[in-house]
């Protein structure tokens, strides 16, 4: 299937900017909570891959993805700009500003790739019934905002901004085909039927709780909580709106939002606690979005390209552990995705691996 132009997801996206822009500005000028352990900053690597789910060298679909990232410590000293566009439009509507006792920034980079293909990867002629070949390459910028109260709870708020390119450009060809060389798997043969080179931009924002309204009891003497989320995006990469939640048990659980995810990179948080010794907790979760654009299966925004009729609903399923050595975190979530469009034969499956390292 063919895809034209498409222009909206762009118009959205301005109009959004525009939005953060005339934003009312609680600019966060409360002194950092006390409660949040200062620390250097974060560097984190993650890989996800269909082998890590099905333990076979098969490519199908979102096949891989890679990010290397930095977040720096906590700060309050951000640009009062900063600061009025860390708190989203409509805060006030979430959030009993009144009850704000303690607010802390922090900003950081990261550099992903993430690369798809359809299920017969063996064919060189183009296939207008699967997932068209792409890969995405691209910057993101995050500012992260953390504010807590005198009873304990705590919002996340992540603003992301996606730059980066889609197509050949991507290198996507030349990640998958030189890795397949390298453990002696044939090579993808249809790269040349991918998605046309296209600048990628996308604007996304998340909240995530922590509150004493999803207190949840113990279970076999372990600790538990429940972390829900919710996040929109704009552009012409993904434009979606969803929602999910993560709940958690071990022996303690950290202060913390949870594991990070790549793609769509919802839930979680690359910042952690460092432990003294060794500690762990088991988790499991449930996310929806409402997908109004996907570059990925939607085909080129300005040209023309394979593409195939979405799913407006995407559900996804979480299971996963994390362990935390002193100053490293490692986590791994195993993911089952709805069907994500029409004539997909089954749900996917692939897994996140997640290390973290407190500098």
């Amino acid at each position: 299937m063919l895809n034209r132009f498409r222009a909206g997801p762009l118009l959205s996206g301005v109009v959004l900017c525009g939005a953060i822009g005339l934003g009312p500005a609680f600019a966060g000028d409360l002194m950092p909570d006390p409660a949040i352990t200062p620390d250097g900053g974060f560097i984190t690597f993650q890989t996800e891959n269909d082998l890590f789910a099905k333990f076979a060298n098969t490519d199908r679909h979102y096949t891989n993805g890679m990010k290397a990232s930095w977040l720096s410590g906590p700060t309050n000293d951000l640009p009062d700009w900063l600061k009025a566009i860390s708190a989203p439009p409509l805060f006030g509507l979430f959030t009993d500003e009144k009850n704000i006792t303690g607010v802390s920034h922090r900003v950081g980079v990261a550099l992903s790739q993430a690369i798809f293909t359809p299920d017969d990867t063996d064919t060189t002629a183009p296939i207008t019934n699967d997932r068209p070949y792409a890969a995405w390459l691209h910057t993101t910028f995050t500012l992260e905002s953390i504010r807590s109260n005198d009873l304990g709870d705590a919002w996340q708020d992540q603003w992301k901004l996606d730059l980066g390119v889609i197509g050949p450009a991507a290198l996507g060809r030349q990640v998958q085909n030189g890795w397949h060389k390298i453990i002696n798997v044939e090579q993808a043969s249809g790269w040349a039927n991918q998605l046309r080179n296209e600048p990628g931009v996308n604007l996304s924002f998340e909240r995530a709780w922590r509150s004493s309204v999803f207190e949840t009891p113990k279970m076999f003497g372990l600790a538990t909580d429940v972390i829900p989320y919710g996040t929109v995006a704009v552009g012409n990469v993904l434009t979606y709106a969803g929602g999910g939640a993560v709940w958690r048990i071990g022996p303690t659980l950290p202060d913390d939002f949870g594991p990070p995810r790549i793609y769509p990179g919802t839930g979680g948080s690359e910042w952690f606690h460092a432990s003294t010794g060794f500690d762990w907790y088991l988790f499991a979760g449930l996310e929806g979005r409402a997908v109004a654009r996907d570059i990925f299966l939607d085909g080129n925004t300005f040209r023309d390209s394979l593409s195939v009729d979405k799913r407006p609903l995407v559900g996804d399923l979480k299971l996963g552990a994390v362990a935390v050595l002193g100053s490293t975190r490692l986590s791994f979530t195993h993911d089952f995705r709805t069907r994500e469009f029409y004539g997909q034969p089954k749900i996917d499956q692939f897994g996140s691996l997640v290390l973290g390292f407190a500098l």
